[in-house]
């Protein structure tokens, strides 16, 4: 109701009805002091020749074969009396309209125009005797409401056809919005599918040229970030053997482990990159999810105390195991992290259901406040800084589990809040392999 109040088609209709009105009446205005008048004056000599001309032609006194004759030739009903009232068809209306104009003939008959219901009524006086003329329209206004019905519905079929003219004038709009819309969420491969030659397929046009241009500088960043993580990989990798030639001890082991974290920084960066590439290659194979997260666990996280909540082995899913053990790793690293240890260990749960395969990890940590939740997946978005510097963390973990997710076609969803620990599930629609 409200969008139809604030409809554009609604209100271009009321603009167009409201200007008609406006230009009626200064039309009306302009014609009934500008035109009317000199109309009128010009007009009334002749509308006198001929009501001259009528009762001449009935005679004085009035003669009913002559008024019969004439009452054949044109379309008017006449009425006089003479002695006794004849008529030539009906009977003599009421004069009970409005009295519209009296005027004085060259010969002294009085002449009066009444007005009743739209047709006239001239009635002329010639001493006692009286002569009324009435137009045969006159019997016709007995249909005057079936006409006004019949107008008031063609005025609602008009205004009905011109608003669908209208809304189907304006129909791109909805197109061009979801359009705008999926573009604005990142669908930048999405164009809009307006085939007009007015103003809406120009704009059309220009957004989708917008989207190109949009998609070429992304991919030129994505290329330069690609470019600038591979290079600095050699020199990372000789400052990692001179650190380890050095003699052991405290500072070693930090340049070490700010040589670690700068090495994941640099994986995770190509690896979301290759990801979110035009081409996104996924070396797919059948994998049994409870071996592969088991296997994880006892590789990765052996020292750790996580409580495993998996299906029996024996199910197999198309997956591309290197990128799958890399999601689930960041996401049990940050739940490691942000686990007290007086609190119960994280849990990672995996189900396949209806060829979809749910994955869980939960954490009983501190939770995350409701405003950062939506955020949490946008690369290098830190919920509290000051805390994520301390842990090693980049805000790259979460982003590059949501992009491994998507690239199975699958979805990744955090569910938390303060005091109450937080849970990552992630879901991929994959075929069971037989």
């Amino acid at each position: 109701m409200r969008r139809r109040r604030h409809s554009l088609s609604g209100r271009l209709l009321l603009l167009f009805l409201l200007t008609a009105f406006l230009l009626a009446i200064v039309v009306r205005t302009g014609f009934r002091y500008g035109v009317e008048g000199n109309f009128r004056d010009l007009a009334k000599p002749h509308v006198a020749e001929y009501i001259q001309h009528l009762l001449d032609e009935i005679g004085d006194p009035p003669d009913r074969e002559r008024a019969a004759r004439l009452a054949e030739r044109l379309p008017l009903d006449i009425h006089f009396t003479k002695g006794e009232i004849w008529s030539s068809g009906g009977h003599p209306p009421e004069l009970t309209g409005d009295h519209a104009h009296t005027q004085e003939l060259a010969d002294g008959t009085r002449v009066e125009v009444f007005r009743r219901h739209g047709p006239f009524v001239i009635r002329a006086t010639r001493g006692e005797q009286t002569v009324l003329l009435v137009p045969r329209g006159l019997a016709a206004s007995d249909a005057a409401p079936l006409v006004v019905v019949l107008t008031l519905l063609g005025g609602l079929t008009v205004l009905t056809l011109s608003y669908h003219a209208i809304r189907r004038l304006f129909r791109p709009v909805e197109t061009i919005r979801s359009g705008v819309a999926r573009i604005g969420s990142g669908e930048l491969g999405h164009r809009l599918d307006v085939r007009r030659r007015d103003e809406f397929g120009e704009l059309a046009r220009s957004i989708n040229a917008m989207a190109d241009d949009i998609r070429e500088m992304l991919e030129a960043k994505r290329e330069l970030l690609l470019a600038v993580s591979h290079e600095l990989r050699s020199p990372l990798t000789r400052a990692r053997v001179r650190a380890e030639l050095l003699d052991p001890g405290p500072a070693r082991e930090a340049l070490l482990d700010d040589l670690n974290e700068l090495e994941t920084l640099l994986g995770e960066l190509l690896e979301s990159e290759r990801l979110r590439g035009r081409h996104i290659a996924l070396d797919r194979q059948a994998v049994d999810p409870t071996e592969l997260l088991q296997e994880l666990v006892r590789e990765t996280f052996s020292e750790s105390h996580i409580d495993l909540r998996l299906d029996p082995p024996g199910t197999w899913l198309s997956l591309d195991p290197v990128r799958i053990r890399l999601l689930v790793r960041n996401l049990l690293r940050n739940a490691l992290q942000h686990t007290p240890p007086e609190a119960p260990p994280p849990a990672l749960a995996s189900h396949v259901d209806d060829h979809q395969w749910i994955l869980e990890v939960t954490d009983h940590g501190p939770g995350i406040a409701t405003e950062h939740l939506g955020h949490l997946t946008e690369p290098f978005y830190r919920a509290d800084p000051s805390r994520q510097r301390a842990s090693g963390g980049v805000g790259l973990g979460l982003h590059l589990a949501r992009t491994i997710a998507e690239a199975h076609g699958g979805t990744l969803s955090i569910q938390s809040e303060p005091g109450a620990g937080t849970r990552v599930r992630v879901e991929i629609p994959v075929p069971i392999d037989e």
